[in-house]
């Protein structure tokens, strides 16, 4: 090898970095910015190649080139070093391998910055750029390097191991170390990237940061390993003592330590969701698992006091409900976020209302300011389950308050969300900006879990019915035995329909296979019972139902509609697709007492702009005149409506973002009139139908606010044509129509 500068600069230096990769040292005597300016063979540039220019302390720079040999049959590779106004020639001969590079060498005259680029350049740069982290010379050079930078390593120490997969270790830092940009494990094999943001405690009591990062266990080495961080500011190395198997579980410390750093066990939680596929879960399960002790500020009536509700995590952002008590006036803000990271203060969006709460004897009340907002929900895969949050005070105190662990299924997380605020403080705003990002979310989770049904056929079907008659079953079996004893002395059904029915309470199973089978054995009547995995709502129940049914009609029946008289279906389905293009039908439905609950439906618009499903006649006598026109009207109800199967599945049957079970029927309508049929009322049709009772037993539909979600959702998709079919078709008095 020959080196021919310059007559006034030292000749360049050849090593090797390993397998063929050659390292080029040059120090110059001045310290131009930037890389070295080029290193070319033949007047080519060489490809590929890296650089580096480090400042000398006592003037000049040291130049570094890595560069592949190339592969080609030329006895010798003649190269051309140049930068600013100077230049240099080494040749070096194909046969003559040149020696390792030394690390001593490489540091000499390098100051306490320049080791740290050339650290950070050989681990994160040249060892991945030109795959040596595996070579033995390139290992050896890392190996002598971090004995010459740092000769007596400290510690970091495995705290806690996660399942079988990870530890937490735990190690420090001095303060000004900086941002840490790398992170790698070392042993015998070479290094290894972990891929782990770090979590740092600012201490500043002995100049040190507490850091903790998860290390993945297949990546410690089993050999006296070390751990290295690198940033732009800073090298550390550190020996790692090797985990045994007495380390506590994560479980453990999370009940024992992790209360003496808030923000730690946030980080952990996120790192372990974001770490593998089963992350998510496992996170999820650890907070279940090792909860934190819920927190409020309770005090004398005089002082402060506030407690947090609710603190629903979606990704449209988490729904933050509460109280605060602020006898004397020193209330300041709301603000969410542990004590090791920024907090964010919701005060300005926070929305409130007057609430009661418990006073401070038992079975007292006291006035209180409810309060609800929408915060931003952190980034990353982890529910988190507690968020910390502190009321904020005038004085400049800050107390903390930590919620009870929040639903982690999204069903029980759904129904905290629609009992979050007392229906009558639910304005529009608050509908609007609050409660319907989350709710939406948490309803497009339910759907997602609700999986696939389970069919029981109870006898045997018609294997080709006429028509499709389609029950979901929610909770109330109260009037099961009436209505199959109805269809079963209808001649009609029994001969050309088949009876389906969809348990939307999945708990209830063997009760009702076990009735069913009874009423089998009584009526003879076939049955099919799809039992769905978890509760989906009218709208997935029936779509369910009608994926499985047969019949080129469907009727789509509510649990609670027992028929007057036999050959109501055939009546009705005999009214489709007719020469006036009817889609849908609805028959006449009465209350128990023989009033009219049901002669179709239209729709009207209340004092905020909200459209409003009607009934017409509503209570009226059962023979009311104008209720006993056949006619086209706007809609009708879900609880007996008459479509063909085709048409229901061309319109994608039910919308099922509708939560709990309303305006369903008539966004089904509304789809069927898009498609330019009409939907007719069939007055000489009766049926009882005793309304609500199973509605009745949703708690989380009865506090008002799916209603009101419901109906703010079918105006904004359907105003303008609810508008258009309420100036067409009055009503009082419909369009009457032969069908």
């Amino acid at each position: 090898m020959l080196a021919s500068p310059a007559d006034d600069l030292a000749s360049p230096k050849v090593a090797s970095l390993g397998r063929d990769v050659v390292l080029l040292t040059w120090d110059v005597p001045h310290t131009e910015r930037g890389s070295p300016s080029s290193l070319r063979s033949g007047g080519e540039d060489i490809w590929p190649s890296a650089s580096l220019r480090l400042s000398l302390p006592g003037g000049g720079a040291r130049l570094f080139w890595v560069f592949q040999r190339p592969d080609d049959e030329r006895a010798r590779l003649d190269l051309r070093l140049e930068t600013g106004g100077h230049g240099s020639s080494v040749t070096i001969d194909r046969d003559v391998t040149p020696a390792p590079a030394d690390a001593e060498d490489l540091l000499d005259g390098i100051d306490a910055h320049g080791r740290v680029a050339l650290a950070s350049a050989l681990f994160n740069v040249w060892g991945a750029m030109f795959r040596l982290r595996r070579d033995r010379t390139f290992i050896g050079l890392l190996g002598d390097l971090l004995t010459q930078m740092a000769p007596t390593p400290g510690q970091a120490v495995a705290i806690a191991q996660i399942a079988d997969d990870f530890v937490l270790a735990q190690t420090s830092l001095v303060t000004g170390f900086g941002k840490i940009d790398a992170i790698y494990t070392f042993g015998r094999n070479g290094p290894t990237r972990i891929h782990a943001l770090p979590h740092r405690i600012r201490n500043g009591k002995d100049g040190r940061d507490v850091v903790h990062l998860l290390i993945d266990r297949a990546r410690i080495p089993a050999d006296d390993p070390l751990l290295i961080l690198i940033g732009p500011g800073g090298l550390s190395v550190r020996r790692l003592l090797k985990p045994d198997a007495r380390l506590p579980s994560i479980e453990r410390w999370f009940r024992e330590q992790a209360h003496a750093a808030p923000g730690l066990r946030e980080h952990v939680l996120k790192e372990i969701a974001e770490r593998s596929a089963a992350g998510p879960a496992y996170a999820l399960e650890l907070q279940l698992r090792s909860p934190l002790r819920p927190r409020r500020l309770s005090s004398s009536p005089t002082a402060p006091s506030a407690e947090i509700i609710s603190a629903l995590s979606t990704s449209a952002g988490t729904l933050v409900t509460g109280w605060y008590r602020d006898p004397v006036n020193l209330f300041s803000g709301i603000e969410i976020g542990s004590s090791e990271s920024e907090p964010l203060d919701l005060t300005k969006d926070l929305f409130t209302f007057p609430v009661e709460v418990a006073g401070a004897t038992k079975g007292s009340r006291q006035g209180a300011t409810g309060f609800a907002v929408l915060a931003p929900t952190g980034t990353g895969a982890a529910q988190n389950l507690q968020p910390r949050f502190h009321l904020r005070l005038k004085s400049g105190a800050r107390h903390s308050l930590v919620p009870r662990p929040q639903p982690a299924d999204p069903a029980e997380a759904r129904a905290m969300a629609l009992r979050a605020i007392p229906a009558q403080h639910v304005d529009q705003s608050v509908l609007t900006q609050v409660l319907r990002p989350a709710i939406a979310h948490l309803h497009a989770q339910v759907r997602n879990r609700i999986g696939r049904p389970s069919i029981r056929r109870i006898g045997i079907s018609h294997q080709r019915p006429k028509a499709s008659v389609i029950i979901p079953l929610y909770r109330n079996l109260e009037f099961l035995r009436f209505q199959i004893a109805a269809f079963a002395a209808d001649p009609w059904i029994r001969a050309n329909a088949e009876l389906i029915y969809v348990l939307d309470s999945p708990e209830q199973a063997q009760e009702v296979e076990h009735l069913l089978g009874g009423l089998h054995l009584v009526y003879a009547l076939p049955v099919v019972l799809a039992i769905m995995e978890r509760n989906g709502g009218y709208a997935r129940a029936n779509n369910v139902g009608a994926s499985i049914a047969k019949g080129d009609v469907l009727a789509l029946v509510n649990s609670d509609i027992i028929p007057v008289s036999p050959g109501w279906l055939e009546a009705l389905a005999a009214r489709l697709n007719g020469r006036r293009r009817i889609g849908a039908l609805g028959p006449k439905l009465l209350f128990e007492d023989g009033s009219i609950q049901h002669a179709g439906m239209y729709f009207s618009q209340d004092h905020r702009g909200y459209w409003l499903n009607q009934h017409f006649h509503k209570g009226m006598p059962r023979d009311y005149a104008p209720a006993c026109e056949e006619r086209v009207v706007p809609a009708v109800t879900g609880a007996c409506l008459v479509t063909t199967r085709s048409l229901f599945e061309s319109v994608g049957g039910f919308t099922e973002d509708y939560v709990v079970g309303d305006y369903e029927d008539s966004d089904l309508c509304l789809k069927i009139t898009m498609t330019e049929r009409k939907i007719a009322y069939v007055p000489d049709i009766e049926l009882y139908h005793l309304e609500r009772r199973s509605m009745s037993l949703n708690a989380e539909y009865m506090r008002g606010i799916a209603w009101q979600y419901n109906c703010a959702l079918h105006t904004e998709r359907w105003r303008d044509v609810m508008i258009a079919a309420m100036q067409t078709g009055r009503p009082r008095k419909g369009r009457n129509v032969a069908i």
